[in-house]
């Protein structure tokens, strides 16, 4: 069950765009906890109100009448609750550089790229 300093960071984390370690500041959660904000996100009291408040049906209903209609602009919101869900996946560039450690093993070149990017 979420606790009132859960349901008031909720409260505060849609007013301040998805920044959960703000929320958690403005609602009296210490400047260390703040600092990692899993502390409340992963908390099952915070993961029952995102579903109370937030629920997959609401967000692929609203998703798909986004698309059907084309009415207005809802992107925003919309990755603002799947950010807020846990369910957007940011897409990062990784860039690295390796070095030869055998100038004549492309093998070994190649095992280290499938190591590390999973190719």
């Amino acid at each position: 069950m979420a606790t009132e300093k859960q349901k008031a960071a909720m409260g505060r984390l849609l007013e301040n765009n998805g920044n959960v370690s703000k929320s958690m500041r403005e609602v009296g959660y210490s400047p260390n906890s703040a600092k990692n904000p899993k502390i409340l996100t992963d908390s099952q009291g915070f993961q029952e109100l995102l579903e109370q408040y937030l629920p997959d049906s609401m967000l692929i209903k609203a998703l798909h009448d986004d698309i059907g209609e084309k009415v207005g602009n809802r992107k925003a919101e919309l990755e603002l609750a799947f950010k807020v869900k846990g369910k957007m996946i940011e897409k990062k560039h990784i860039f690295a550089e390796i070095e030869d450690i055998d100038p004549e093993s492309k093998a070994h070149k190649d095992r280290l790229i499938n190591e590390i990017f999973g190719e």
